[in-house]
């Protein structure tokens, strides 16, 4: 059994936050039921995160969780750009205050075009698609996210949390 590692469940581990102890469970019950992959995005995101200055020590931090480098298919790469098409036109127009629900039209002063939000970014479905395709499942602590966009991928640990 092959599963995936989401950013945010090494982020947990490495600044040891509220996640921590689930994320060391999950990736210590995957690795012993096969083998823990991350797509190159993931590993792109751990290096833009400022905690490593070298790619020998990246390297060791994922080779200390038995983690390898996963090339995403074609297959997989395509249901990332099915499903991240399909969240740019479900994405509502204007912005809304996370405080008080209060929706604003917001207008962009150089074209003129409304302004949107952005929650969510590419490296995301490159993610989910990497793990619906390529493996049996995703630890990862946006499971909403995943549930919604890739409903048939088994996200760990079940609990539902938001994305870190």
């Amino acid at each position: 059994m092959t599963t995936a590692v989401d950013t945010n469940a090494l982020l947990a581990i490495l600044y040891d936050d509220t996640h921590t102890d689930a994320s060391e469970t999950a990736l210590r019950q995957a690795y012993q039921e096969g083998k823990l992959v991350i797509a190159p995005i993931v590993y792109a995101e751990l290096a833009a995160d400022g905690h490593f200055d070298t790619v020998s020590e990246l390297n060791e931090f994922l080779g200390d969780f038995s983690l390898r480098l996963g090339e995403p298919s074609r297959d997989a790469l395509f249901r990332a750009g099915q499903q991240f098409q399909r969240y740019t036109s479900r994405r509502p127009d204007g912005l809304q205050c996370p405080t008080c629900g209060h929706k604003q039209r917001g207008v962009c002063e150089a074209c003129g075009d409304d302004l949107a939000p952005r929650q969510h970014i590419a490296a995301d479905f490159l993610i989910g698609g990497h793990a619906v395709v390529d493996a049996e499942s995703l630890i990862s602590f946006d499971s909403g996210f995943y549930e919604t966009y890739f409903p048939s991928l088994t996200v760990r640990p079940a609990e539902d949390s938001s994305h870190s």
